[in-house]
């Protein structure tokens, strides 16, 4: 009976083996694929609101700048930009919580559920503080960037042979970027004379190209022996760059021997540009450089007129706005005749508000460009619509040896130009868009670009 009841007995215990071993397969499988699912949610909701044509790598860059943007809450002027990232921290949050959960329940069930999640996504979040928990998870500097995105390929690749092991499709997670690189290209300016100190660089947006003018003083010596005020050190060069990002010759402006200084400048779309200063005699004067022209024509004016006096395009004539709040307006049927008025027309060019390009430019009708970024985190624009989601744009990738965005201004039409400080004394490039920011004059391939 006992022989007869061995087979018997090794038959259900085999049996059983299997049925449980199937089992445990079956679990695992489960696990796996729930893993999967909730690693591809994880990583897409920590990319922020990052487009899905960004690499991983770039969305961590750019998320991690916004978490350093928003971190004084009593700032009003981030209000927009606090408000963005917490509801991109809301969704990351929520979008890791099972993965976290997953990851707590295969550490307790067995040491061999091994897939690799980096450490600060392995955690579950915090649901009531969903902003801190991001914080501590996107990378502080762009080398703790670079390794995050590596744990997270590490985790991906750990993940596809554990679906090998079980037969199971490979998959991807959002890790690479899905379309071509839309960097913009960086417009370099021709330099001004060596021998010129304190250079300055301003810009403006025409219908037909964008005007660029670079002041630079004589030696501080020659100042100090030539002139009382310093503004009379300064020499003017003159630049056009087309919107495809030509370059145009620099000429120097003529300064007159009656104009003591000119305290600021603004080209006109028929390619004239105007200028206000001071004459010998301390009283203000105004000038109009014809287009092409390198000497200008002059003009008394009665405004009280010093070195930060500005004159500007407004819609059918031009402006000045001296220090005491005064406003005086020509029109362009009146000359050079400038007359004191209570409220002026709104200037041609529009500029940023107040806080530079990271608080942008707004549009009458509600569109928003602004430009937010830092040299070791490279530079993104963002285009802001009432009624259509944000775009976003990858202008300048970290190490192109960018400091800053000096200036941004743009027309009504949406052509607009960021002036660009670099690694010299003052801005000294350039990028162009014709939409507002929609798309920026792309790169040049590296083989076309030019030496520097």
């Amino acid at each position: 009976m006992a022989l007869g009841t061995l087979p018997v007995l090794g038959a259900i215990a085999f049996g059983l083996w299997f049925f449980l071993e199937q089992q445990q397969h079956a679990v695992e499988e489960m696990l796996v694929e729930q893993v999967t699912g909730a690693a591809f949610g994880c990583v897409a909701a920590v990319r922020g609101d990052s487009p899905e044509l960004w690499s991983l790598e770039r969305s961590l860059e750019h998320m991690s700048h916004m978490e350093r943007l928003t971190r004084d809450e009593e700032d009003p002027t981030i209000a927009t930009e606090r408000s963005r990232f917490a509801q991109a921290a809301a969704e990351a949050a929520h979008g890791c919580e099972q993965l976290g959960r997953l990851m707590l329940q295969a550490h307790r069930d067995s040491e061999d559920h091994y897939f690799a999640v980096p450490a600060v996504l392995a955690q579950p979040p915090d649901q009531e503080d969903p902003e801190r928990w991001y914080r501590r998870v996107l990378p502080d500097t762009r080398p703790q960037a670079v390794e995050l995105t590596r744990q997270i390929r590490v985790m991906a690749e750990t993940v596809n042979a554990r679906r090998t092991e079980f037969e199971m499709m490979a998959t991807e997670l959002p890790v690479e970027g899905r379309g071509p690189d839309e960097l913009a290209r960086i417009v370099t300016l021709t330099d001004i004379p060596r021998d010129r100190e304190n250079p300055r660089t301003e810009v403006w947006p025409m219908p037909d190209g964008i005007v660029v003018m670079r002041r630079g003083s004589i030696g501080r010596v020659p100042c100090d022996t030539r002139y009382i005020n310093r503004a009379s050190c300064f020499n003017e060069y003159v630049q056009q760059v087309s919107w495809e990002g030509e370059l145009g010759e620099q000429i120097a402006l003529e300064r007159p021997r009656a104009v003591l200084y000119w305290s600021s400048f603004a080209p006109a779309p028929d390619g004239a540009i105007w200028a206000v200063g001071v004459n010998q005699g301390s009283d203000g004067i105004v000038g109009r450089y014809p287009p092409g022209e390198t000497r200008p024509e002059l003009a008394p004016v009665d405004a009280p007129v010093d070195a930060t006096t500005n004159i500007v395009i407004v819609a059918g004539g031009v402006a000045l706005f001296p220090d005491d709040g005064s406003a005086w307006l020509t029109d362009l049927d009146s000359g050079m005749d400038f007359e004191a008025v209570s409220t002026t027309p709104t200037p041609l060019v529009l500029r940023t508000r107040h806080g530079g390009a990271g608080r942008g430019i707004g549009m009458d009708a509600g569109d928003s460009l602004s430009i937010t970024g830092s040299e070791e985190d490279g530079f993104t624009s963002r285009v802001s619509s009432p009624d259509v989601d944000d775009v976003l744009s990858r202008m300048i990738d970290a190490g192109s040896r960018v400091r800053s965005i000096a200036d941004l201004r743009s027309l009504p039409s949406g052509r607009a130009v960021a002036l660009l400080a670099r690694f010299s004394e003052s801005p000294d490039a350039v990028a162009i868009t014709t939409d507002f920011g929609r798309t920026w004059l792309p790169a040049l391939p590296e083989s076309d670009a030019p030496a520097e």
